[in-house]
């Protein structure tokens, strides 16, 4: 059984060294399965990567945690809520559910 996708995580929006480009390329180029991007992103640097063919998919976290109707906000370019970090991977609903929606999405 072959890999049915490489996830290829970039953390260096969040101050680890940045995973080089080159690099990227190389398993880009090599790996014939779907690829997902994932580190910092905003719509614009998604949807560049996604129309430069760099992956078929990419995955988002910090910010859908903190905007629950992101894809909406993004399409309609409003505001993003800030994530409460000291919220995040803590039992209970707090800083999951209750973040607001935008009132135009």
């Amino acid at each position: 059984m072959g890999l049915a996708y490489m996830h290829i995580v970039d953390h260096a929006s969040m101050g680890a060294p940045e995973v080089p480009q080159h690099i990227k390329q190389t398993m880009r180029e090599r790996f014939k399965g779907t690829v997902i991007l994932s580190g910092g992103y905003d719509a614009e640097r998604a949807q560049a990567d996604l129309d430069a063919g760099k992956c078929e998919l990419i995955a988002v976290g910090r910010a859908f945690l903190a905007n629950p109707d992101l894809p909406a906000r993004w399409r309609m370019g409003a505001p993003l809520n800030s994530p409460d970090f000291d919220t995040f991977y803590t039992p209970g609903e707090k800083g999951y559910t209750d973040y607001p929606t935008n009132a135009g999405a």
